[in-house]
C-alpha cells in the first residue's frame, strides 16, 4: 500500500468527519485533538478500527492511545504501514 503520512492524514480527517456529528471547533488540522472534535472514546475506537481495516493493518487498537492529537495518530500509523 502507498499511502504516506498526508494520504493517512486524510484519511483520519474524513473519518473524524463521518463518526462525530459535533465537530465544532473548526477545520480538521494536524493539532486537533479528538475531544474538542467530538469524539468520546467510543469514537476513537471507532476510528482507530476504521483505520486499521482501511489500511488493511493487523495491529493492537492500543498501541495509537498514545496519541495526543491528530498528526500524532497519522505518524504512528505510517510508521505500522512501513513495518509491514
Amino acid at each position: 500500500m502507498n499511502k504516506n503520512e498526508n494520504d493517512i492524514f486524510d484519511l483520519i480527517a474524513a473519518h473524524v468527519a463521518d463518526i462525530s456529528l459535533d465537530i465544532a471547533d473548526g477545520p480538521i488540522i494536524r493539532s486537533s485533538m479528538l475531544s474538542p472534535l467530538g469524539m468520546d472514546s467510543i469514537g476513537r475506537a471507532e476510528l482507530i478500527a476504521r483505520m486499521l481495516e482501511e489500511l488493511s493493518l493487523t495491529a493492537s487498537a492500543r498501541e495509537f492511545y498514545k496519541a495526543n492529537n491528530l498528526g500524532e495518530l497519522a505518524a504512528l500509523f505510517a510508521n505500522k504501514l512501513k513495518e509491514q
